[in-house]
């Protein structure tokens, strides 16, 4: 079964919420300015595996479902994962995402960065609507927070010294905090205890930064017709990733290590030096050994989470624990 069919699977019986969530997102999405709008409409014609938004809507399904809160919070998380997507795309200076071209590709940076920056703009309403003063700092403090972990990324960017350590921070503030934010305002919503809503808070975190470590694995693993980018993606962006980190870290004085410090240099590397990059990082340790971290990070997230009674929804929330270490290996 592909990662299409399983998440249908398990997504069943909130397809009609999430369908909501759609609907109203391609609302609050549309200007009546027609180059924006067409961006706009653009960068929503390939959705994603709307992972967010079901962690938002099956957490808060673990108490008192409150469907009228969750959709606003929702759209708004949405909007925030879209948005830095498209701003990433201009850092990157990448031409496709998802096999698309980007809105930046389309349209050019000055359009790109202000349509994220109006869904942004566009957020504040829908946290509005929710009236509770605990979303607005929980949400306010994630986007903080992914600002910060962009800002990481593009420092860290090219580092050949970058650690273990500093990986962690800048992915746990970059993915892992929306991820874990879509979790905790679920639970905040549902009228969760205070213990509760931390437990959901750390089954997040946990999960995200299994995800991030999947992510950065298939860069290595995988091809542009599973992944839809090509292999090796990151190191032609001089993004030093845990793969690389490890598999650096176990023959620190070869040959490659030198060519891997050539290439993240800027100075330039064929398309056959990254593929020789690639093949020796899928080939060595490294990949093993962030697939342990991986599975460690969600054998947390698993933990956490059975601080809860065993239900059905909690059985959908364990699956996707599987699910993301486990797809496309």
């Amino acid at each position: 079964m592909n990662d299409t069919a399983t998440l249908s699977r398990l997504f069943a019986g909130i397809q009609a919420d999430l369908d909501e969530v759609d609907k109203v997102f391609q609302e609050r999405a549309r200007s009546g300015l027609p180059i924006l709008n067409s961006a706009s409409m653009h960068a929503l014609s390939s959705p994603g595996k709307r992972l967010r938004t079901a962690l938002t809507l099956l957490s808060g399904k673990l108490k008192v479902y409150r469907f009228e809160k969750l959709l606003p919070l929702s759209v708004a998380f949405e909007m925030v994962h879209l948005a830095t997507l498209i701003h990433d795309d201009i850092v990157d200076g990448a031409h496709t995402r998802r096999g698309q071209p980007t809105v930046n590709a389309l349209w050019g940076d000055h359009i790109a960065i202000l349509l994220g920056d109006y869904y942004f703009a566009k957020t504040a309403g829908l946290i509005a609507d929710i009236e509770d003063n605990r979303i607005n700092h929980l949400f306010s403090d994630t986007v903080a927070t992914v600002c910060e972990g962009t800002i990481m990324e593009i420092l860290s960017a090219r580092r050949l010294d970058l650690t273990v350590q500093g990986y962690y921070e800048k992915i746990s503030h970059k993915t892992a905090c929306l991820i874990a934010a879509c979790c905790k305002g679920g639970a905040i919503l549902s009228e969760a205890s205070d213990e509760e809503i931390q437990h959901l808070h750390e089954y997040g975190i946990n999960l995200g930064i299994a995800f991030q470590i999947i992510d950065d694995v298939l860069d290595y693993t995988e091809d542009q017709t599973t992944i839809g980018k090509p292999a090796g993606n990151d190191l032609r962006q001089g993004l030093v990733t845990l793969p690389l980190i490890y598999a650096l870290q176990s023959q620190p004085h070869n040959g490659h290590h030198q060519q891997v410090q050539l290439l993240l240099s800027g100075e330039g590397g064929s398309e056959e030096q990254i593929r020789e990059i690639v093949e020796w990082v899928a080939r060595g340790s490294g990949i093993e050994r962030s697939f342990e971290d991986a599975y460690r990070y969600a054998a947390r997230a698993r933990e956490a989470l059975y601080h809860f009674p065993p239900s059905s929804d909690r059985d959908v929330l364990d699956e996707l624990i599987d699910f993301v270490v486990l797809r496309k290996r």
